[in-house]
């Protein structure tokens, strides 16, 4: 799963850690996909379980995933698209 010939981390925190940390605008789309993916199946995975810390730092980083695409979505209204635009840090 991967653009370059190098393989992504399949681990939704490592997949997380990716999209947040991505600072070509181009290249973001697909990491939060993949990223959102994976903590998507990892919720499913840990539904019959009781609440725990990593429930948590799923909802967190979901939350962190929706703004991040929020912010592209952004970019790309006010842009032609063409990823030429700089990430603001918050």
């Amino acid at each position: 799963m991967s653009t370059n010939g190098t393989p992504r981390p399949q681990d939704w925190k490592e997949l997380y850690e990716l999209a947040i940390l991505e600072t070509n605008p181009a290249k973001l789309a697909p990491l939060i996909a993949d990223a959102h993916k994976a903590i998507l199946d990892r919720i499913q995975e840990t539904l019959t379980k009781p609440l725990s810390v990593e429930t948590e730092r799923l909802s967190d980083a979901l939350n962190g995933l929706r703004t991040l695409r929020e912010e592209v979505n952004s970019w790309k209204s006010k842009s032609s698209g063409d990823g030429a635009g700089v990430r603001k840090s918050s």
